[in-house]
């Protein structure tokens, strides 16, 4: 579905300016990778789910999120707004070394209970935040959504449908509450570590 989501917006684009990049790899190719590691990553993570403690499912996600952000480079030359799937491939290979140091400090330096309420409420707040991002650029860069002012303000010229713009402010505007939630929780959980140390 999504590939093939990827494939009719590209070809509209590409037949309403006349571009052509020769050098891309074929659109289907390039959008079946993210999405076939995506999935394949989440099958994994479903059967080992009961063996993974809070903070080791993060680092998982971290992985996960990784593996889908390189070829995620390979849809540059086919979305939209060129910038913005770049800005995805960059800010999700980010996103993934944070996800990574935040789960190897979750239980010992920040002290989370495994499967606590407030261990088990943060981490998914906080993985939310994180693939929400991701999802989010990813969106936008395939529609070109004027939702992504940072990257597009200066380019009048991209129009997503409606319903496109609404799905990616719900996806913004949620993982930027989560993200900025899910930090609130992790300091306050690491001061009470530390006075609790003392």
């Amino acid at each position: 579905c999504i590939p093939h989501i990827l494939s009719y917006y590209h070809l509209k684009t590409m037949s309403s300016s006349g571009e052509q990049d020769p050098a891309a790899m074929p659109i289907l190719l390039a959008a079946s990778l993210p999405v076939g590691f995506f999935l394949w990553g989440i099958v994994t993570w479903m059967r080992l789910r009961p063996k993974l403690t809070d903070g080791s499912e993060q680092i998982f996600h971290g992985l996960l999120m990784a593996l889908v952000a390189y070829p995620l480079g390979l849809l540059i030359p086919h979305a939209r707004i060129k910038k913005a799937m770049a800005l995805a491939h960059g800010a999700s290979l980010l996103q993934a070394a944070l996800l990574i140091i935040l789960g190897q400090a979750w239980h010992g330096t920040f002290g989370y209970v495994d499967k606590s309420r407030s261990s088990v409420a943060a981490k998914w707040i906080n993985l939310w935040g994180m693939w929400g991002n991701t999802f989010g650029i990813v969106w936008g860069a395939v529609f070109g959504a004027k939702e992504l002012f940072y990257v597009t303000k200066f380019f009048v010229e991209y129009q997503a449908p409606p319903w496109a713009e609404v799905v990616l402010h719900v996806l913004l505007k949620s993982q930027g509450l989560c993200n900025m939630v899910s930090f609130v929780l992790v300091m306050k959980q690491f001061a009470k570590k530390i006075e609790m140390d003392a």
